[in-house]
């Protein structure tokens, strides 16, 4: 379930980060769901348990997970009226490389706007 990419140029703590919201996100992990522990992670994917506890930790400075004292990390619940003001940050700053790369590729803004309608209708199934 969670493969890493040992060549790529992106460290692998931002990996498994990447990894974990891309679950959350299309629904393999929902709210509530729980991780494996730090230990158990490291094991699966033969990393470092330091550098699993590392990615953790920015899931959980990014709203994704919450983890409960000696219970284990969890699939956050989202709070849909006030979203998490870090991860809104990423999501920004992600969006402006989106952006910068539509430009160097002549991507005018309505068709941005409609590749972005089009992504909206095939997530919603």
């Amino acid at each position: 379930m969670y493969t890493l990419n040992s060549q790529s140029h992106v460290p692998i703590y931002e990996q498994i980060v990447a990894l974990i919201r891309g679950y959350c996100i299309s629904g393999v992990l929902q709210p509530g769901d729980k991780l494996m522990s730090v230990r158990e992670m490291s094991t699966h994917i033969l990393v470092n348990p330091n550098t699993v506890g590392k990615a953790y930790k920015e899931l959980e400075r990014l709203g994704v997970i919450e983890t409960k004292l000696g219970k284990g990390s969890y699939v956050a619940f989202v709070n849909d009226n006030n979203p998490n003001k870090e991860a809104l940050a990423l999501f920004k700053r992600n969006l402006e490389e989106l952006v910068l790369e539509a430009n160097y590729l002549r991507i005018e803004e309505q068709e941005l706007q409609d590749l972005i309608g089009e992504c909206y209708t095939r997530l919603e199934g």
